[in-house]
């Protein structure tokens, strides 16, 4: 075997499938609008019952206005220990005591010079993360991610959990690979990926006429047998939410204006014996409803 110079093609593989496709989807123009014609006679002799539980469904659409009212726009603020300027970085780590993560919350509430700090009547809900120990802190922030993935403390909790690894691995000599390395992944590339894209989009017509050998009755059935699995995922999913909602944390909820936010963000501080601190403001002119009760 070696290495040998070819002319790009388009692969007999694809091209078996595009042709086998063709055979029946360049039929299928006019037999819909043949399938049209005995439909379009009959739509003004056939009527339809609404579902029996259509008019009870009906009278709980407001609920739809209840769950937007829960979704709510406003600002975020997030300090952590790897913030230049915040936390205070050493030979041994990063720190944040809470009283600095606090009054760096304060400072950034009255900080005229930010074009997006928030102003007028708010809404505020405080989270602080605070540990004695990295391992933690870094335990601490993986568990409320699970629940608030919010972007910056994310990243805090992905840095506080490679500088502990950090620490722990330090002292080891790992063997080096050869280079260059191997990566995984697909082999999917194009012309593959956009190859793949067209013949499966005419491979998915094929299976939905194939799909009209069922009978509307079964069709129906199958729908039904569809929308109960998918309901039952939907509540299978508000199970395993409701069963990740654990862990504690120091949370503040206030109101007013961003200087008597500021104010209340010194009261009731743990100690600087906890070294490890990311500290949260959610901040709106709109209630806040949602965290507020996740956090009573």
């Amino acid at each position: 075997m070696s290495w040998s110079q070819r002319t790009l093609t388009w692969p007999p593989s694809a091209a078996s499938i595009e042709t086998a496709a063709g055979t029946v989807l360049a039929t299928l123009p006019a037999a819909q609008q043949q399938a049209l014609g005995p439909l379009n006679s009959a739509a003004g002799a056939v009527s339809f019952k609404p579902h029996a539980l259509s008019a009870e469904a009906a009278g709980l659409l407001q609920l739809r206005d209840q769950l937007n009212q829960l979704l709510v726009s406003g600002q975020r603020l997030t300090v952590t220990p790897y913030d230049h300027d915040v936390g205070r970085q050493e030979q041994s780590g990063h720190y944040l005591a809470p009283s600095n993560a606090a009054k760096r919350l304060a400072d950034k509430l009255q900080d005229g010079t930010d074009p997006h700090r928030p102003q007028g009547q708010l809404q505020v809900l405080g989270l602080l993360v605070t540990a004695a120990t990295l391992g933690e802190f870094a335990n601490a922030l993986e568990s409320l991610t699970r629940v608030l993935p919010i972007p910056e403390l994310c990243t805090c909790a992905r840095r506080a959990k490679a500088e502990l690894q950090h620490d722990q691995t330090r002292m080891q000599t790992p063997s080096t690979a050869l280079t260059p390395k191997w990566v995984p992944g697909r082999h999917n590339a194009a012309p593959l990926r956009p190859a793949a894209a067209a013949l499966g989009a005419q491979l998915a017509q094929l299976e939905s006429l194939a799909a009209d050998a069922q009978t509307p009755v079964a069709k129906l059935t199958a729908l039904a047998a569809k929308r109960a699995d998918w309901l039952s995922q939907q509540q299978q999913a508000l199970l395993d939410l409701k069963a990740g909602l654990n862990g504690s944390l120091y949370t503040l909820q206030a109101s007013g204006n961003p200087g008597t936010v500021a104010t209340s963000l010194t009261g009731g501080l743990p100690s600087y014996e906890r070294a490890y601190t990311a500290a949260v403001l959610l901040a709106s002119d709109q209630p806040l409803t949602f965290f507020k009760e996740l956090l009573p």
